[in-house]
């Protein structure tokens, strides 16, 4: 794919983006009268130096009531980039607007890769806006939801640590914005309706849910589709939800090569899931997406895509990003969802029964290293898998909150969670 033709991919999205904001009110409407404003593609205008008209990819053009000539402009320049933004891009962008606007126009960034760091510098001290823009992207209800400026941050600048991508994410002169509106405000401030001030950093944290909230929510999903024993229909519960459970045999990346294994979107009440290298997972990711939607987590997502990382927070911490709090309470739905406790503690029962494993003093399930005490806990194990379909390590991680598990192996001292996801086999 060449450069142009990458370039208007993602012109393409971002104005469809765009276009939908606006029918929604989030964009333009919402802030600023109809009759006063206009989203225009690849509008040309007249430069003097060079005698000739020149182009651009998207320009929103401002008026004031009654004029018939725009008086600002806030100009979109698209850069579809594998690696890093180069400085060049930033240069070329502000010199253009310079030459044909002076100081009417604010210049906006659409880019599909983070800056480098010399862009990085040039763009801050410029004070022009950046967006960076990933159709297959989490997209949040509002910027002060569940995104945190430091998290937008990692999205646009280059970070050491990895994070799934946002559909929508800006910068403008030194804060950071996870929605369209907000981030329009701060670039051109005649948006703003009356008096209101939002401020774009100002920080919602997702709540707290127990743990026993999030069993019953799962309970309740159950008996509404009868269940009674073995593997959960998840497409019997997304019928009854009326979700659109769909399969892609695609697989779908991040730009930065993530793997995304699955999306939600809220308003079309979908699920999709992408390839999966084994079944088990793929239902713990079904699982993990219906969980969005039981616990009402539309109230802060539009849109969500579930990457490996996100199978692997399993605790919460004062670190953790606002979104990674959704993710758990997801995780921890799918394991109520597909590993009911009351069947489950049966089907151990026979299990136990069967293999001949019994409490001698260490535990109601032990294991170590030693073959009269692992081959029957591998056969149990194995039993469960097969019986309710999904991993045995999703199993071991139930047994273990449980406190049904005393696990002795050397080899396996006090695993955690994390760490047997990593190697989710069947």
């Amino acid at each position: 794919m060449n450069s142009t033709h990458k370039g208007n991919k993602l012109e393409d999205a971002f104005y469809k983006y765009l276009l939908d904001q606006k029918s929604r009110g989030d964009l333009v409407y919402g802030l600023h009268p109809p009759e006063n404003c206009k989203i225009l593609r690849k509008k040309e205008y007249y430069c003097r130096e060079r005698e000739d008209y020149v182009q651009f990819d998207i320009v929103l053009e401002l008026y004031r009531q009654g004029r018939s000539s725009a008086h600002s402009y806030v100009v979109f320049e698209c850069k579809n980039y594998e690696g890093g933004i180069p400085e060049t891009c930033v240069t070329d962008f502000s010199d253009k607007l310079g030459r044909i606007f002076k100081h009417a126009a604010k210049g906006v960034l659409v880019v599909s890769s983070r800056l480098q760091s010399g862009a990085d510098k040039v763009a801050r001290s410029r004070s022009m806006g950046i967006v960076k823009y990933d159709e297959d992207g989490l997209e949040v209800v509002a910027d002060r939801s569940c995104v945190e400026s430091r998290f937008v941050k990692s999205q646009i600048f280059r970070n050491d640590r990895p994070v799934k991508s946002l559909k929508f994410s800006a910068y403008h002169d030194g804060n950071f914005f996870g929605a369209i509106n907000q981030f329009l405000r701060s670039v051109e401030p005649e948006l703003s309706v009356g008096n209101e001030i939002m401020e774009a950093n100002t920080r919602v944290s997702v709540p707290y849910v127990p743990a026993e909230h999030i069993k019953r929510s799962a309970q309740e999903i159950l008996e509404q589709i009868g269940y009674k024993s073995g593997p959960v229909d998840l497409g019997k519960i997304c019928s009854v939800l009326s979700i659109d459970l769909h399969f892609s045999q695609q697989v779908v990346q991040d730009e930065d090569g993530t793997l995304i294994l699955g999306s939600a979107n809220f308003d079309r009440n979908s699920i999709q899931i992408n390839v999966h290298a084994n079944s088990n997972r793929e239902r713990f990711t079904i699982g993990h997406e219906i969980g969005h939607f039981c616990l009402k987590h539309k109230m802060y997502l539009r849109s969500e895509t579930i990457v490996e990382r996100d199978l692997l927070i399993d605790f919460e911490t004062d670190d953790n990003f606002n979104y990674d709090r959704l993710e758990f309470q997801a995780n921890a739905f799918s394991s109520e969802l597909i590993l009911p406790d009351q069947v489950f503690l049966a089907a151990i029962d026979v299990g136990r029964f069967q293999f001949d494993i019994r409490d001698r003093g260490h535990g109601y399930i032990f294991v170590d290293d030693q073959p009269c005490n692992f081959l029957p806990y591998d056969q149990l194990i194995s039993r469960l898998s097969l019986y309710f379909e999904v991993s045995k390590q999703a199993i071991e991680i139930k047994l273990r909150k449980m406190g049904l598990l005393n696990d002795q192996r050397k080899r396996n001292q006090a695993p955690s969670t994390a760490r047997l996801l990593r190697n989710f086999h069947p």
